[in-house]
């Protein structure tokens, strides 16, 4: 059986992230990608029940952001991949977030932190 990813690329969330005063004061924008392996998955069948709803997916990396303060995005990461694991019962999840505030902030086209749950 073919194995199936599911990718959401920067999807847009507002949330409460940083280890500084002013980080703790203001929600600010990131952008959370996911990657989820899902071997389970049948591609050669043409429903619904055979596949990875991608907009749970969209909406369990949203909540699970909103939650609480992070001090760390890599600490968000994984606390998004181990969620969207138990959601999907992918086999692998990858997330990705972007903090285009610490890119500008520091004259970097991006920073960003990836964390792996297999």
């Amino acid at each position: 059986m073919p194995q199936l990813k599911i990718c959401v690329e920067r999807l847009r969330v507002t949330a409460s992230v940083g280890i500084y005063p002013n980080e703790k004061r203001k929600k600010q924008l990131l952008w959370i990608s996911a990657e989820l392996v899902a071997p389970q998955a049948d591609c050669t069948s043409d429903t619904m029940a055979a596949s990875v709803d991608y907009d749970r997916i969209c909406s369990e990396i949203r909540r699970v952001a909103t939650l609480r303060h992070y001090q760390l995005i890599e600490n968000l990461a994984y606390h998004i991949g181990v969620a969207l694991q138990k959601l999907s019962a992918s086999q692998k999840v990858c997330v990705r977030i972007d903090k285009p505030l610490a890119a500008r902030k520091n004259r970097a086209q991006t920073i960003a932190v990836e964390v792996a749950i297999a």
